[in-house]
């Protein structure tokens, strides 16, 4: 899939405007100078993917602002999920892995 330049632009301009960042604090963040920034919110240059990584977390953007979406992006059921399991014993974890066998075998 080939974005549009002047798409991703839009989007990383609109973002910087709405955290009320000027070009120059993004720039520095990022560590690219002012004038490559203005480039790339003119839609002149495609960002560099480090960069453009950079700019979507400080922006607090993710790949759906841009109309991605992972294939392995998970529910908010899983993502509860995993962090019950992240934040759980091993003895909860066994607790939890028998439920489930359980369960499965009724539905």
């Amino acid at each position: 899939m080939e974005f549009d330049k002047k798409y991703i632009a839009q989007i990383l301009q609109n973002a910087r405007k709405k955290k009320g960042l000027k070009q120059a604090q993004l720039a520095e963040i990022i560590g690219i100078s002012e004038k490559h920034l203005s480039k790339i919110e003119t839609g002149k240059n495609y960002p560099a993917l480090d960069n453009f990584l950079k700019m979507i977390d400080v922006l607090d953007l993710s790949m759906k602002d841009f109309g991605i979406k992972s294939e392995n992006e998970l529910s908010e059921q899983k993502v509860y999920l995993q962090k019950i399991i992240n934040t759980s014993s091993e003895k909860q974890l066994d607790i939890y892995v028998d439920m489930i066998n359980t369960l499965q075998k009724y539905f």
